[in-house]
């Protein structure tokens, strides 16, 4: 366990890491970035935000538990996704879909109210990140249906942003269903697919740093040939 414990803390610190780098990346290159890319700078930010806060907490409250983290950055996590796909993603979007994201966010807020207030450390569940994660997994599918069908228009940046976020929610989501339904009682296996979850996550903010990096320092094409932006 404690070898495990070290993957573990390895994993988290890279995915930090690497989500600063990401946000560093997203302020240097802001000007050059597609629209898209200018409000996922809000999603790094939230997720600094949270690492930020999560860990000062432990250090000032003596170790004491944070999972209550959980249900206020997947409710603002749903909000800004929501917005990002509303806005930048689909093509058309209708009364009744702005009215179901509404409504889920109402009882996404009402989920996390009863998981911080009510649940205790070693009955926590985060049912509200599984429903998220399912929910911007459909959003990723829904982009790339639309894009098979012409709705949606070819733009190779937000289609690897599509790509990276559909892989990386699809992951997390088997890993919450797993936590939350179906080995929440064994809190050494559950551990484990932790550690797989900050593996992910610090995959993730690394390609989304890579990304960030192509794109602000990509070279177009002028009347005398190709020259910096």
């Amino acid at each position: 366990m404690d070898t495990a414990r070290i993957i573990w803390q390895i994993c988290s610190k890279l995915s930090t890491l690497f989500l600063l780098i990401s946000f560093i990346l997203s302020l240097r290159y802001y000007r050059k970035l597609g629209p898209e890319f200018k409000f996922f700078t809000l999603f790094l930010l939230l997720g600094l935000c949270t690492e930020l806060f999560s860990r000062i907490y432990i250090v000032l409250m003596h170790n004491a538990n944070n999972l209550f983290v959980i249900p206020i950055y997947y409710n603002l996590e749903f909000l800004i996704i929501s917005c990002l796909y509303l806005k930048y993603f689909f093509k058309k979007v209708n009364g009744i879909s702005i009215a179901l994201i509404i409504l889920i966010q109402l009882a996404l807020g009402v989920e996390g109210y009863r998981s911080i207030f009510y649940d205790q450390t070693y009955s926590f569940h985060a049912y509200g990140k599984v429903l998220v994660n399912f929910i911007v997994v459909i959003y990723a599918l829904k982009f790339f249906l639309e894009l098979a069908n012409g709705i949606s228009h070819l733009k190779p940046q937000r289609i690897a942003l599509n790509v990276l976020i559909f892989i990386y929610y699809v992951l997390s989501l088997i890993i919450f269903i797993f936590t939350n339904f179906l080995v929440n009682g064994d809190r050494e296996f559950t551990f484990y697919f932790w550690i797989f979850h900050s593996g992910i996550t610090f995959i993730f903010y690394s390609l989304i740093g890579l990304l960030i990096w192509k794109i602000g320092t990509a070279r177009k094409l002028s009347h005398f040939g190709y020259q910096s932006y």
